[in-house]
């Protein structure tokens, strides 16, 4: 009789603890795919920034010397009218080249593993914004570092034009989240040279 009972009561707490382990992952699961979006929002936009402001400060410390000069020459007649802009497209794709190999070569020795979530900013209440414990999300660049230069003329003022010359960038990102890895993309752009012309707006913008 007494070993009957041992039996019962241990098949019993076998099937508490089933039960208890079940409930346990069902709210874990319901809670993660709750979550996750969210993990993922702030991860990418926080990678975004870090990523934003050391291609930022790569491209401003690579750009030192250069000049607009230097990658547009501009065509005046007599009465000093700007007719036309050519582009020095040899000068340009080796600044494009040089300012992608900076990138790549300070993307690759960055640490952006130290990003971390604090769980409160999961969480749809502005009072538990950055409060509570971290999650610690990993993040790295996938691939290379793709770049195209894009030219804008806006206007400046009366009788003024701004051209602009900038670099877009392109960069595929992994993030090693915890439940998993996303990928996801780091697109900015960053002006390489500009200028203010007076005058009406050049009739021939062209690429030598």
């Amino acid at each position: 009789m007494g070993g009957g009972a041992s039996l019962t009561g241990g098949t019993g707490v076998l099937v508490t603890l089933l039960i208890a382990l079940g409930t346990a992952w069902l709210c874990i699961s319901i809670l993660e795919s709750r979550l996750r979006p969210m993990v993922v929002m702030v991860a990418q936009a926080q990678t975004q920034t870090i990523v934003t402001k050391t291609i930022e400060d790569c491209v401003v410390r690579e750009l030192e010397g250069v000049s607009y000069g230097q990658l547009v020459h501009m065509e005046q007649d007599a009465q000093g009218n700007v007719i036309a802009l050519t582009t020095d497209m040899a000068a340009m794709n080796t600044l494009r080249a040089r300012l992608l190999e900076a990138v790549l070569e300070e993307l690759e020795g960055l640490d952006v593993s130290q990003i971390h979530i604090p769980l409160g900013s999961l969480v749809d209440l502005d009072i538990l914004w950055g409060l509570g414990p971290e999650l610690k999300v990993h993040a790295m660049t996938v691939g290379t570092v793709e770049g195209e230069f894009e030219s804008s003329f806006s206007s400046a003022g009366v009788n003024q034009t701004l051209h602009r010359i900038e670099l877009v960038f392109h960069i595929p990102l992994t993030l090693m989240l915890p439940a998993g890895a996303v990928e996801t993309n780091c697109d900015t752009r960053l002006c390489v040279a500009e200028t203010v012309i007076v005058g009406q707006v050049p009739q021939f913008y062209l690429a030598s």
